[in-house]
């Protein structure tokens, strides 16, 4: 080995200053310890020339302070049993060095963690009771002035025992808890029967916390627990593997604790560290809010799990190299035929499969709409139109986007309970944005459609006024026809109806298309002019009059996803008919209404119309009417119904006879029958 000189000091016995408290002290030349030793005349690479702070092995042998100096001292690496023969019975086994090196590793007198709760004093003693020795042998040693620094430090047996107990329980947990460096420490053997020493050379650490993010917001929230085993590698600043450990306890505390990792007894220098996902989980946004947070936010690379570089100064103690877990995300529901048009999912909707929903998801900030930042995904709805998107990202902002299938329009959005409405946007596709917590699935992402309706058919003439499209029924073309709808309830008649027109094209048909299925309609046709409406709903639904015969409106229908309702006709007859002319005296009998006949005043004629059939002699349904003959014995009938048979009834006024019936030119022939005075029908 190589040689080196030392000179040994205690802070017990230094000089009298005014820099160290309290004024009775001189400040310890390392970080608070035992010992310090000097080194001097080093040929030794690892061990130059310094000074280190320095820790006694028993309590049994003397090592006389500075001014003595001990030439020729040899060292070993200090994680190993040493190959030297400790004197005073001490024989030192590797659990025992290994306790050792994880206590001086957690530099127990200066780290601020421990917001100064132990002394040197109580660090040296816990040394020794981990190398065997008993609390009378440490006191019939004569220590107790060196442990409790001439009396200014209280050396509690409490936390000497918590040190003892908790490095037993760091080594056992087996997290790989131990600095990896050979000469982390370094065992001291000055010649001759001399105290051996364990000195710290390396007391730089870094280290911190992995957590679950349940809100996957980056950041380290109350209440968000540590997660343990975790594989935790350290690497030095060029990308070399150094080690590896576990999160857990780190064991320095009373409290048991989770998610914490340490590398300690590090050389001053450049580390880098990477996380190891557990299966299941990936790790959280990396630096949120602009790292503004650094002490709360993750430092894994969401992709490979390192952090950051970070620079160790000599003792330096960086606690800011945090991982966020969280457990991927999903979101999903289903695309389905809104038959009625409801905007919910009803008992026995019929899924769509085969069709594309795509995924918009935040790119690096995380937020949709971000320009230039936004991530898409597809996938193809399955059977009965379910769908999902797994592996996503929690705190990041998501929607979906449906395409509505050929022939198909989007059903209202948000319509009821939100479970089974639908979430697509009528225009768009796309749903409400969401943002998902840490192992969440959301399975109410949907979308509705369904096949625009329609309905129409024809206005017509009803030439024989039956009410119904006989064969050969002309067609009215070029008139307007106007489609009432429920408005926003869905009803007619209730809140905001609105109105739509047509015209009428070849042989009176129209069509209203692109009509909302579940939703109430009706058609409206104004009469052409110089025409009324025939009689509604006169026979077969499919062949008759739909419009009422006073506003001309057809009844209320409902369609259905897809529907043509091609039955909402309306016929219109020419404004109703009449008939009449004269009862005239026939001087020369000859049947014929001669210039200057005289007419017959104030004689009743009688009209005989046919029923509910409309025809005359059918046995209960002939209905009469009668009338006078005004002057010069004119008389007429109006508001007649063309198509339905009429004859007018004529009585021979007291004393005279009908002449003969239809003799010569119709227009001026008489035509009463000559027995009962009916005319022709």
């Amino acid at each position: 080995m190589s040689t080196f000189t030392i000179r040994v000091t205690s802070p017990a016995t230094n000089a009298a200053g005014t820099s160290f408290a309290p004024a009775t002290q001189q400040p310890d030349l390392g970080a608070p310890s035992f010992l310090d030793m000097i080194v001097t005349n080093s040929t030794e690479p690892l061990l130059p020339n310094g000074v280190y702070d320095a820790y006694c092995l028993t309590p049994l042998i003397d090592i006389h302070l500075s001014p003595t100096t001990y030439p020729g001292t040899t060292n070993y690496p200090g994680n190993t049993v040493p190959s030297f023969d400790p004197s005073g019975s001490l024989v030192l086994t590797q659990p025992q060095i290994d306790r050792i090196n994880w206590l001086l590793a957690q530099n127990p007198t200066s780290d601020p963690k421990f917001g100064g709760q132990f002394n040197y004093g109580e660090v040296q003693t816990a040394i020794w009771k981990i190398l065997g020795f008993t609390d009378a042998q440490i006191l019939a040693a004569g220590q107790t002035p060196f442990l409790n620094d001439g009396g200014n430090n209280v050396v509690n047996s409490a936390d000497i025992d918590f040190l003892v107990s908790q490095s037993a329980a760091a080594i056992a947990s087996g997290n790989g808890v131990l600095p990896t460096d050979a000469f982390f420490t370094t065992f001291i053997d000055p010649t001759g029967n001399v105290q051996p020493l364990i000195i710290q050379l390396q007391s730089a650490r870094l280290g911190d916390y992995v957590w679950l993010d349940g809100n996957g917001n980056g950041l380290q929230d109350l209440n968000e627990p540590g997660v343990d085993n975790v594989v935790v590698e350290l690497y030095d600043g060029s990308g070399n593997f150094i080690t590896s450990t576990k999160t857990g306890d780190d064991f320095s505390t009373a409290a048991v604790e989770h998610g914490f990792y340490q590398f300690t007894g590090l050389k001053a220098g450049d580390y880098q560290v990477k996380f190891i996902a557990p299966t299941s989980y990936q790790f959280t946004k990396q630096d949120a809010n602009g790292n503004a947070q650094d002490a709360a936010d993750s430092d894994a690379n969401v992709t490979s799990g390192f952090s950051q570089v970070v620079t160790l100064p000599p003792g330096g103690s960086n606690q800011t190299i945090d991982a966020g877990l969280v457990q991927p995300a999903s979101l999903g529901d289903r695309l389905w035929l809104d038959s009625n048009a409801n905007g919910q999912q009803d008992d026995g909707a019929t899924g769509i499969s085969g069709q594309t929903v795509t995924l918009i998801g935040g790119g690096a900030d995380g937020l949709i709409a971000t320009a230039g930042d936004n991530t898409t995904a597809t996938t193809t709805t399955g059977t009965d139109g379910f769908y999902e998107f797994t592996g996503l990202t929690p705190g990041v902002e998501y929607q979906v986007q449906f395409a509505a299938p050929a022939g198909t329009v989007f059903t209202g959005q948000n319509v009821g309970n939100d479970v089974s409405d639908s979430d697509a946007d009528t225009t768009t596709g796309k749903t409400q944005i969401v943002t998902l917590a840490s192992g969440e699935h959301n399975p109410t992402l949907d979308a509705g459609v369904y096949v625009p309706a329609s309905l129409g058919d024809r206005l017509w003439l009803d030439s024989n006024a039956n009410g119904q499209q006989d064969d050969g029924a002309t067609g009215i073309s070029g008139k307007t026809v106007t489609l009432i709808g429920g408005g926003t309830d869905g009803l007619i008649n209730g809140v905001g109806d609105t109105t739509a027109t047509t015209t009428t094209g070849t042989d009176g048909f129209y069509e209203f298309t692109g009509l909302t299925p579940g939703v109430e309609y009706q058609v409206q046709f104004a009469a052409p002019a110089g025409t009324v409406f025939t009689g509604q709903n006169v026979g077969n639904d499919a062949s008759d009059s739909d419009a009422d015969t006073t506003t001309g409106k057809t009844q209320i229908v409902t369609l259905a996803s897809g529907e043509h309702n091609p039955t909402l006709d309306a016929g219109v007859v020419i404004p109703p008919a009449s008939l009449g002319d004269r009862l005239w005296l026939d001087s020369n009998a000859n049947g014929q209404q001669d210039d200057g006949a005289t007419g017959i005043s104030g004689q009743t004629v009688t009209l005989i119309g046919g029923g509910a059939d409309g025809l005359i002699a059918t046995a209960g349904d002939n209905t009469t009417a009668t009338t006078t003959t005004g002057t010069d014995g004119f008389y007429e009938f109006t508001g007649l119904t063309p198509g339905v048979e009429y004859q007018v009834q004529f009585a021979a006024p007291a004393g005279t006879v009908f002449t003969g019936q239809n003799v010569g030119n119709d227009a001026s022939d008489s035509d009463a029958d000559t027995t009962t005075g009916k005319t022709q029908i």
